[in-house]
Formats: structure tokens, C-alpha cells, sequence
């Protein structure tokens, strides 16, 4: 029954089918002493007829589609930016179809790759040009300056830009290795309630300090996702202390879990300012980062895009808005900002 299911293997016997049908209908129409000779003249040519048939019919359909697949993958001539071009057979309805359909999705995939770590690339050496720009002036200005109150600024800027091409190239280190650990890491399933009961437990005295106040609302009963649970736990941290990065004294974040059908909601809010709507579409991008100008270059830009990154491998959703005092003024001043995290349960 298993061959059945294979379209090549109903073709062929087909075929056969048909050719043993007209060998039976012509051995029935000549099957009398008389024509002896011509039956074993006609089951020859018959059989010659249905060999070649079948030998034309399996080459049309197998070894023709198969040599244009291999030709297509083979090295070329023609320089290595050439992209490989699979033939497009996916109106095939049999396994060939389904195999070229296989193979330009993996090479589509595989230049979409190529793609990103080329932009990725990019990105970096602009993001780490900046930082060694100013330090090289910093060093240059220092050489010169005589009075010591300029040189503890000169040194205050070279320590900044030396501690955030440090933070940079860390969090480049990590965002780089991340694809190849989270598909060699074992899933398992946990509760997402503890987990995020101890992250806040944690976070809360760094938040007293700050005086901000962080509030948990976690329903009673355990509710389990399959996932790699330190991963899913880095994503939580990072949008707290986030969310903490813009709260000030007297401001407050907010952890709720909803559990909807087969899906749950992780969803963590704060009374901080709010995220400009310009920006809410590129908060997720590699190295951007909206933040105030005291801050600047405190932040490599990477945390938001390494959680999106770690949640679409969970096949999940994350995205961000601005808690508004009604959904029906979208101008008004908004009350903070929210982060949500959909997982599947």
C-alpha cells in the first residue's frame, strides 16, 4: 500500500496495465493453429513496441525531470556569484514535483541566509565604526590638550566608547552563534508561571532600588509550553529590564499570563513614556535603538532583535504598543508602553 501512494509507481503501472491488456486482446484474437507463426511474430513485436514505450515513458517522466534537477545543482563555469536556478516542476503532481518543490525551497532559503548574514555583516562594521571614529578623535584630541579638566573628559569619552565596543561586540558574539544553539539545545516542557515568578523575584530588588515597583499577575494553575526555557527566560529579562531602562522613581511595570485556547500570552506593560509610533515597526530591527540622549550608546541595539529572533524560533509572535487611555484617540499621550509575547501552549 505504501508504493501505491507513490504517482510514479501508479504511473508505471498503468502502463503496464494497458500493455498487458492489449498483449491479452491480441493473443485472444489470434489464437488459433493456423496462426501460430503470426502469434510469435505478434507477442515479439508487441513486446518490443512495450519496451520501448515504457523505456520512452520512463525517460520523459524520470530520467529527464531528474538529469534537470542535477544539471541545475552541479557546479558551473560561470563564477561562484551565479545562483543556482532549480526548474520550476511543482505542477507535477508526483514525487518529483514535490522534490523540485524541496529544492528551491531549501535554496531559496539557503540565499535568504547568505542574504542576512551579508546585511548582518554590514550592519556590524557600521555599527562598530562609529564608536572607534570617536575614540580615534578622543586619542588624538588627548595627545594635545593640556588642562586637566579637558583630559577627564577625554577620558570619560574613550572609557564610554571602549565599554560600548565591548557591550557591542558581545552581544554581536551571542546574536551570531544564536540560530546554530537554539536547534542544537533540547526542548522540554515548563511551567511559564515559575519561570516567570522567580525572573521577577529576581528583577524586583534591582527595581527598589530605582524605585520602581514591579507587579505580577500569574493565574494560580500552572500553565506548560514546550521551549528551551533559559532562552524564553532571556527574552523575559530583557523586555523587563527594558521596560525598567525607561521607568523612573514612582513608575511602575506590570507581568500578566493569560492562557487563550491553545495559546498563551506573556505580557509585560509599563507607566513609563511610551515608545514614539515611528518607531514601533523598527524597535525589533538590529541595532536600533530609541533612547534618550543621556543614554546613548548604552544599549547595543541587539536585545529586541535577539528576542524576536529566539521567539519566531519558538513559533511564536512578539510585538509592542503604546497603552493608551482609549483605543479611539491613537493621538493622545500614551500611558506607557506595552511588549507581548504569544507562545504556543
Amino acid at each position: 500500500m505504501g508504493l501505491w501512494r507513490s504517482a510514479l509507481a501508479r504511473k508505471i503501472v498503468t502502463l503496464n496495465i494497458v500493455a498487458l491488456n492489449l498483449l491479452v486482446a491480441g493473443l485472444l484474437f489470434l489464437n488459433t493453429p493456423a496462426l501460430a507463426g503470426v502469434r510469435v511474430v505478434y507477442m515479439f513485436g508487441l513486446a518490443s513496441l512495450v519496451s520501448l514505450g515504457l523505456s520512452w515513458v520512463l525517460a520523459a517522466t524520470i530520467a529527464s525531470p531528474l538529469a534537470r534537477l542535477v544539471r541545475a545543482l552541479e557546479p558551473r563555469g560561470d563564477g561562484a556569484s551565479a545562483r543556482v536556478q532549480i526548474p520550476d516542476l511543482t505542477g507535477r503532481l508526483d514525487e518529483i514535483g514535490k522534490l523540485s518543490g524541496a529544492l528551491h525551497g531549501m535554496i531559496q532559503a539557503l540565499y535568504s541566509r547568505i542574504d542576512g548574514n551579508e546585511q548582518f555583516a554590514a550592519d556590524v562594521a557600521h555599527e562598530i565604526k562609529n564608536p572607534l571614529a570617536s575614540l580615534r578623535a578622543a586619542v588624538g584630541t588627548l595627545q594635545v590638550v593640556q588642562r586637566a579638566d579637558q583630559r577627564q573628559k577625554l577620558l570619560a569619552v574613550i572609557d564610554h566608547d571602549v565599554r560600548r565596543l565591548d557591550r557591542l561586540v558581545s552581544d554581536i558574539s551571542n546574536a551570531s552563534r544564536l540560530d546554530s544553539e537554539l536547534v542544537r539545545e533540547a526542548q522540554r516542557s515548563f511551567d511559564v508561571c515559575t519561570t516567570l515568578r522567580k525572573l521577577t523575584d529576581h528583577l524586583a530588588e534591582g527595581a527598589d532600588v530605582k524605585g520602581v515597583e514591579i507587579v505580577s499577575d500569574f493565574p494560580p494553575q500552572a500553565i506548560m509550553i514546550h521551549g528551551l526555557e533559559a532562552r524564553l527566560a532571556q527574552v523575559f529579562v530583557n523586555l523587563i529590564e527594558n521596560a525598567l531602562s525607561f521607568c523612573e522613581d514612582g513608575d511602575a511595570i506590570r507581568i500578566w499570563v493569560r492562557k487563550r485556547e491553545n495559546r498563551v500570552l506573556v505580557v509585560v506593560e509599563d507607566t513609563g513614556p511610551g515608545v514614539p509610533e515611528q518607531a514601533l515597526k523598527k524597535i525589533f530591527k538590529r541595532f536600533y535603538s530609541q533612547r534618550p540622549d543621556a543614554h546613548f550608546g548604552d544599549n547595543s541595539g541587539l536585545g529586541l532583535a535577539i528576542s524576536k529572533q529566539i521567539i519566531e524560533a519558538h513559533g511564536g509572535v512578539i510585538w509592542a504598543e503604546n497603552i493608551r487611555p482609549t483605543a479611539a484617540d491613537v493621538t493622545s499621550e500614551p500611558l506607557g508602553a506595552r511588549f507581548v509575547v504569544g507562545l504556543a501552549t
